[in-house]
């Protein structure tokens, strides 16, 4: 089975929605001094920093991961971005979550953060991909470990203890023929060299 990405539209706002309000995303996602879910309208319509992602499990959305220009936002906010401060520029944070019960705990998260960053590297010319989970959540450092992230560091965010992992462009591992991937506008890669494209604008958690 297949793992692809699809831009967020305003339709996809109201299942995102119902992704929130489940536990296991609420209880990590929108505790008390992060952001709110209403927040998901200004990603979706645009920002300059934030690019909001549906996470598809052959075409079905499983999931939810956003990416922030971190230069970018800096450039237009004056507020920090959680611990990150002062980014370079080609620096990318992710974040994600797995929305859908019956998949959680079955390497999803893991393969969506393996490919997503890879695809931020290839086609939004990232040179670096950060991620800061909840220093307690066992699983989610396991799966962006798996991914390909390293620790580098500890640090509050105002809200609770985290750990900050990166992936570095060097680390990408080779892209060859036989990878299925989707690329951020839309495009499946096939194992027989062709190309599908989704009927898309454009192409988290936990394993």
């Amino acid at each position: 089975m297949a793992i692809s990405f699809r831009l967020m539209t305003e339709g996809d706002i109201p299942l995102y929605k119902e992704w929130a309000a489940k536990e296991h995303v609420r209880t990590v996602w929108f505790c008390e001094g992060y952001q709110p879910v209403d927040a998901i309208y200004g990603k979706v319509a645009g920002n300059g920093y934030d690019y909001p992602y549906l996470i598809l499990l052959d075409r079905r959305p499983i999931g939810h991961i956003v990416t922030c220009d971190l230069f970018a936002y800096k450039s237009l906010c004056p507020k920090a971005k959680g611990v990150f401060t002062d980014e370079p520029e080609g620096t990318f944070s992710i974040d994600l979550f797995i929305g859908e019960e019956d998949l959680l705990n079955k390497g999803y998260g893991t393969e969506a953060v393996r490919r997503f960053s890879d695809l931020l590297f290839r086609e939004r010319g990232a040179r670096r991909v950060v991620i800061d989970p909840d220093i307690n959540h066992s699983q989610a450092l396991r799966c962006y470990e798996k991914a390909g992230f390293k620790p580098i560091g500890k640090q509050h965010d105002g809200v609770m203890e985290v750990l900050i992992l990166e992936k570095r462009r060097e680390v990408l591992r080779p892209k060859v023929s036989v990878f299925i991937a989707a690329s951020l506008d839309g495009y499946i890669a096939q194992e027989d060299g062709s190309v599908e494209f989704l009927n898309a604008i454009e192409a988290g958690d936990e394993d």
